[in-house]
């Protein structure tokens, strides 16, 4: 939160007085400045630099009341703290573009379209869940894997560069509604377009899965090198997805 210092108007008068005296000051000091040699040494040398220190006085005075001072607040309340098992797996960032038309009629008549666009980078992270149901299958020097669907986290919008945009508007219509009704529904968007980014996703996610598993098998169970590991999510059929990497052989 940010919040600016506002000056009073007692202060505007104070400060409107010291300017004043600022400027009269500094014309003092120029017009003494510019009075020929013989008549400068008549000017007392105290009266000179008496205000010579008041015009420097006066000036860092003026400037520390235009100062603006901006103070910043950062504040958080923990709604919820828990532990979780879920394995990344993906993730992948795209620049979302939301475009809303609202149209409306007004006694019948059409009243002018509103349009307004939401631009902003979005990061999806996709997981799968440690702790459901993992089916492995070992036959013929292969290791099948059945791993839970993939899951994706809430989006993450890089709320820096999001851009709210107007691309068309008219003065009877409230646009400001309509801004707002796209803003509120940014979350609901960006949730529905994780789960259609899932396909772009899948292959990437398949990969990390299968080297996960193949390193944890060979820490635990001392798999053999040549032995492949296939992973398969829920929901696939058994024909879906290549055929794993088989271990690279040592030395």
């Amino acid at each position: 939160m940010e919040r600016s210092r506002r000056l009073s108007p007692a202060l505007f008068v104070l400060a409107a007085l010291v300017l004043a005296i600022l400027v009269a000051a500094s014309v003092l000091v120029g017009r003494v400045a510019r009075l020929p040699r013989e008549m400068a040494g008549a000017v007392p040398h105290g009266i000179r630099e008496t205000a010579a220190a008041v015009s420097d006085g006066l000036a860092r005075l003026a400037a520390a009341i235009r100062t603006r001072s901006v103070t910043t607040e950062l504040r958080s309340a923990v709604a919820e703290l828990r532990g979780t098992k879920k394995l990344q797996v993906a993730e992948l960032t795209q620049l979302e573009v939301v475009e809303r038309r609202d149209a409306t009629r007004l006694l019948g008549v059409p009243l002018p379209d509103v349009v307004v666009s939401a631009r902003a980078p979005v990061t999806y992270v996709y997981t799968l869940d440690l702790d459901a149901r993992w089916d492995f299958d070992l036959a013929e020097r292969t290791v099948s894997v059945l791993a839970p669907d993939l899951v994706a986290n809430a989006p993450a919008v890089d709320v820096s560069k999001l851009e709210l945009v107007k691309t068309e508007s008219s003065i009877l219509r409230d646009e400001d509604r309509v801004v707002e009704e796209l803003r509120r529904s940014l979350t609901e968007v960006f949730r529905a377009r994780a789960r259609q980014h899932v396909p772009l996703v899948r292959e990437t996610a398949r990969k990390e899965t299968e080297a996960f598993v193949r390193s944890w098998l060979v820490r635990a169970y001392g798999l053999p090198e040549d032995v492949r590991v296939v992973v398969r999510f829920h929901g696939e059929s058994a024909t879906v997805g290549p055929v794993g990497v088989a271990l690279p052989p040592r030395g």
